[in-house]
Formats: structure tokens, sequence, C-alpha cells
């Protein structure tokens, strides 16, 4: 991350994803997401798409919070920085909306200096599935009270990195080479949810270190 001149902060794209992500984040969703699935992918994949979820609802949510005077050409460009612009993501949306309930639809986000600590959990009327309260709301502190111009990045980035662990979860040869490519282990012909399981103990060692 970095400081520019106005005092803003950014996260610069790194060789790790993990290190695009707000540490507290990181490590919320590496406990929950990287973990052995001894044999049960299918719960490690549902808990993937539910974290998926909830990330693209509080994106969700930041757009709905941006007040009338956010000048959107100037946001337009700090949303390009990562590599999306808002017409793109906002279109998306849209079309993602007309297939979900209204009701489904979170509302805009208190401005900061408004929040209560409480009043964190935006999903606390919703069934969370398998994820649990103490993680939800762990990531909403490490990523919903960012700085408005770093909290789109910041949601970006960890909605990328878990579909990234999400698709090495869901296809055998996705994450035999990403095993091999990019942790250096050697080919193996193993069943793929004992790769899976190899991929989170790798990050756990690695985290103990």
């Amino acid at each position: 991350m970095f400081r520019d001149s106005h005092g803003v902060v950014h996260t610069v794209s790194a060789a790790d994803p993990l290190d695009d992500v707000p540490q507290q984040a990181a490590d919320a969703l590496a406990r929950t997401l990287l973990v052995p699935c001894h044999g049960d992918l299918g719960s490690l994949l549902e808990r993937c798409e539910a974290v998926i979820d909830l990330l693209e609802r509080w994106q969700d949510a930041f757009f709905a919070a941006l007040p009338p005077e956010v000048d959107l050409e100037e946001e337009a460009q700090w949303a390009a920085k990562v590599g999306i612009t808002l017409a793109d993501v906002e279109d998306e949306w849209e079309e993602d909306d007309d297939d979900e309930d209204d009701d489904d639809e979170l509302p805009g986000q208190l401005p900061l200096e408004e929040i209560d600590l409480e009043d964190l959990v935006v999903l606390e009327s919703e069934p969370l599935g398998p994820l649990d309260e103490d993680t939800v709301t762990e990531l909403e502190t490490a990523l919903m009270l960012l700085p408005m111009r770093t909290r789109l990045e910041a949601l970006v980035a960890a909605t990328t990195l878990v579909h990234g662990w999400c698709d090495l979860m869901a296809d055998h040869e996705k994450c035999l080479g990403h095993l091999v490519l990019v942790h250096g282990e050697k080919p193996d012909p193993a069943p793929h949810e004992a790769l899976v399981d190899r991929h989170a103990i790798l990050h756990a060692g690695r985290a103990a270190h």
C-alpha cells in the first residue's frame, strides 16, 4: 500500500493476491476458506460462494451509499486504477438485480461518523448460511470502515481473491497448476480433494511464519 500527496492510501497489485487485501480481512478470509476440506469439498465451495455473495452485496451497498455530491468523474478515475469502470459495474449489477428479489437489496451505508460498531453486521436480519457471525463482523470491520476511495478497491480485491480460490477448489487442473507454478510443488496425481487440502496446508504454514 502507499499514500499519495493528498493523504489517500492506495493498494497496488501484488504477486500474492492476499497482499492486495487489508491484513485483517485477508486473515479472516484465509481462516474461513483456506482450510482442509477432509473430503467435504462441497461445503467448502458453499462457504466460498457465501463469502462472494456477501462481498458483492457490500459492493452494492457502497454504490447505493454514494452521496449526491460525490464527483462521479473523479470516482470513475479511482475505479479505473483497479481495472474497472463505474458504468460497467453498475450495468452488470443492474442485470443481476433483475434476477433477484427487491428484499435482497441492502440499505445504503451510513456515513462513517454515524456508524456504531454494534451496527456493523448489515446482514443481521439475513441468514448467514455457512458463515459465522464473528467472521462476517470481522470482514465488515476490515473492509467497510475503510475510506471511501480505498473501500471499493479492497472489496474488489477481496472478491477477486475469493473467486480465484473458488476456481481452484472447483477445477482439478487449475488447482494442480497453481500448486506447481505458484507454490513450487511437484506434480502430484492425488485426488482433487487432497490437492485442495495441500493448498490450505501450504497457506497455513506460511501464515505461521
